[in-house]
């Protein structure tokens, strides 16, 4: 438990691009006109801002049309005189017989009667007349406005109901990666559950090493990527919690990394996990990161799926899936297993070469030939001299 401290507190360290929870840890400054950008995009900023911030833009919106509106509807009934009135007898001084909007003669009653058109289907006190032609077209502008409020309203509020959600906190990854053997293949392993089956359409898992690298011109290249080959090339059936291969081989960025590389190194595995719902169709994305302190080499996750024959299906035990267990496992790097391997094969004649084909790794040749312990584990030795050391599962 230590040393699984140890790796933690040395993982929170280091910067990563990417949190547990999928968040990017990444802030542009001083971009040019930043807020106009929002503002020229305002579907998508509308559709990718908080629900708060969506209904307060339309609350707003609609309070400023009536108040532009009731301001307009004010200006034609005093350009038509609908305001002068006789001090003596009280009556209309305006042109013509009848006002504009009959009824109105206050600011307060022009707003609610702009309100009124706007949102209703008839009218009650407030009224428009035949006397104004300025006053049909006014009111012909302010149902034409109302209705593309109404409309984007509608459309965006879909749309965000919709949309796949920015955190899918219902996918699951492992809080660790392992390393381990694999068909005696060294192997980088993560696990995923797909709680409720958000990505069941065209599943795909991508994985991206992130880490500094120097170009043979001098130039320093911060982030610089590295994609690692997974089995199925990414493609999986989260039908229950599955774990995610990627074979340490002479193509993996991983290829020269030992176990005590993992307490010095500096880089960051990305993971991106992207599918379409089954029901909206629309593609979501879930993604999260390791550091080399995330990483335990010499575990394997538990199986944590097993048949229940008394309902007839099987069951994810989803509370042990961050579950592991120590296993024998190479502790060199997968680029010094394959040397010491083909200097194996070498040396064997052609019984004793047919003999290792059939083992399933160096481990288990050196479970059935020699169980001495050394310093650092447990150590296969072979007739050339080449020494093997494997990471204890006792003492890991």
């Amino acid at each position: 438990m230590d040393q699984l401290g140890n790796h933690e507190s040395r993982a929170a360290s280091w910067e990563r691009t990417i949190d547990k929870l999928g968040e990017r840890n990444v802030q542009f400054l001083n971009l040019p006109q930043r807020s106009l950008k929002f503002l020229k995009d305002l579907v998508n900023t509308l559709v990718e801002v908080k629900w708060r911030y969506t209904l307060a833009a339309f609350v707003l919106s609609f309070a400023v049309s009536w108040f532009f509106f009731a301001i307009l509807w004010y200006l034609v009934a005093y350009a038509h005189g609908d305001l002068n009135f006789d001090p003596e007898t009280g009556k209309r001084m305006g042109d013509g017989d009848l006002p504009c909007v009959a009824g109105a003669t206050t600011f307060m009653e022009f707003l609610l009667f702009s309100i009124e058109s706007q949102v209703s289907t008839g009218y009650g006190t407030w009224t428009p007349t035949e006397e104004c032609a300025e006053a049909l077209g006014l009111l012909t502008i302010q149902l034409i406005v109302g209705l593309v409020i109404d409309a984007a309203m509608v459309g965006i509020v879909y749309a965000k109901m919709v949309r796949p959600p920015k955190k899918i906190s219902n996918m699951k990854f492992s809080k660790h990666a392992v390393i381990c053997r694999r068909d005696g293949r060294l192997c980088f392993v993560f696990r995923i559950c797909d709680t409720k089956h958000q990505h069941a359409i065209e599943t795909k898992i991508n994985v991206v090493m992130l880490q500094s690298h120097r170009s043979l011109e001098g130039e320093i290249i911060e982030k610089y990527e590295r994609n690692m080959k997974l089995e199925n090339n990414g493609r999986v059936l989260i039908f229950w919690p599955v774990t995610v291969c990627h074979v340490i081989d002479a193509q993996s960025p991983l290829y020269d990394l030992a176990p005590k590389d993992l307490l010095e190194s500096k880089f960051e595995i990305v993971v991106t996990l992207s599918g379409g719902t089954n029901i909206t169709g629309q593609v979501n994305e879930a993604r999260t990161s390791y550091m080399p302190g995330e990483i335990l080499w010499g575990h394997r996750f538990q199986n944590i799926v097993h048949y229940d024959k008394e309902h007839g299906r099987y069951v994810a035990t989803n509370e042990n899936m961050d579950a592991t267990e120590a296993v024998n496992t190479p502790s060199c790097s997968a680029r010094k297993l394959a040397e010491v391997t083909v200097n194996v094969k070498n040396f064997l004649n052609d019984d004793q070469h047919k003999e290792f084909e059939k083992m399933e790794s160096l481990a288990e040749y050196h479970d059935q030939e020699d169980d001495s312990d050394s310093d650092n584990g447990i150590s296969l030795k072979n007739m050339s001299g080449v020494t093997i050391p494997f990471m204890d599962k006792h003492r890991a």
